[in-house]
């Protein structure tokens, strides 16, 4: 009988060690807790502000990397609900306006051309952003979204970049200190170079909140790997008369909103003063809408915009 149990014992044990050497054979899964540890700093809004001649990819681009932050709510956010059209025609619906909005974790604003260069005139828009800047834990940009950054005075004696075209006007009109780098941080204020720079910026910021490991996580998810076919990307690596042909272009997308006196010198309008802050039209017009077969002048883009609310209420006064 011994015998027997001596036998017995012996057979589980060699089968017990069969099994842990198979158990020792198979690689370790991780579990989502070791994939995506909890994030060293707690973000739980992220809000992106969108206006009509964004650039899609600068504001879809972190879009797609913040919402693997998980436990964070990412939205859009616009200064009125409804259809918001990129530059390219690309239309978004937006259920939530900046008045809606007294905090966020993290403000992100993407760039465009000529509406981003107008955004910077609009001292309502300006005064959100400074106003959720005091409480944010990062204030961001991406491309000429640092225009709009930098006209609140954030920028101002800081480090910052954006497109290789916008740098000229954010270092005149805003005073910010250029940085030739794909993405820059000053304390809690980070920018991106031009569209595709703000997936980069994201991830590095995406890096500081959760950690090297969280991120890697979240690129695998992305896939993001970049292979393009060619270098040149940039106007240091780009064939030089590329970029001077690139720059004219620019450069005429930009005159009516530098230059904005020049596009409606020869225009008659149906109003002599600013329906909303009552400045004379003469004094200059930034913008204008078509309403009821007539056409009304605006001193900036806030002007315009707070008329189309109702403008029926201001015509009839």
């Amino acid at each position: 009988m011994k015998k027997i149990i001596i036998a017995v014992s012996a057979i589980l044990l060699i089968a017990a060690c069969k099994n842990k050497n198979q158990e020792a054979a198979k690689p370790h899964i991780e579990s989502m807790a070791e994939i995506f540890p909890k994030p060293k700093v707690e973000i739980k809004t992220v809000g992106i502000y969108l206006y009509d001649g964004y650039s899609a990819l600068d504001a879809l681009g972190p879009y797609s990397v913040f919402t693997r932050l998980m436990g964070s709510h990412v939205f859009f956010i616009a200064k009125h609900k409804g259809i918001v059209e990129d530059g390219a025609g690309l239309k978004v619906q937006v259920d939530t306006t900046i008045d809606e909005v007294k905090h966020l974790d993290i403000l992100l604003i993407p760039g465009g051309l000529a509406q981003t260069y107008q955004e910077t005139k609009d001292e309502a828009l300006l005064n959100w952003i400074r106003s959720i800047d005091s409480t944010s834990k990062y204030t961001t940009s991406v491309c000429t979204g640092a225009w709009i950054l930098g006209a609140t005075g954030l920028l101002k004696d800081k480090e910052a970049t954006t497109h290789w075209y916008g740098k000229k006007i954010l270092a005149n009109d805003f005073g910010a200190k250029i940085q030739d780098k794909r993405y820059t941080h000053t304390g809690k204020y980070w920018t991106a170079a031009g569209v595709s720079a703000g997936i980069d910026m994201s991830l590095a910021l995406l890096n500081e909140i959760a950690g090297e490991k969280y991120t890697r996580a979240a690129m695998l998810d992305l896939e993001y790997d970049p292979q393009p076919p060619f270098k040149g990307g940039n106007e240091n690596t780009a064939d030089k008369n590329m970029v001077e042909g690139m720059r004219a272009l620019y450069d005429g997308g930009m005159e009516t909103a530098l230059h904005p006196e020049k596009a409606f010198k020869e225009m008659k309008f149906d109003n002599k003063k600013d329906f909303v802050c009552g400045m004379p039209i003469s004094a200059g017009i930034a913008d204008t809408v078509h309403y009821n077969g007539k056409v009304y002048g605006f001193c900036s883009t806030g002007c315009k915009d707070e008329f189309k609310k109702n403008p029926s209420a201001y015509v009839s006064k």
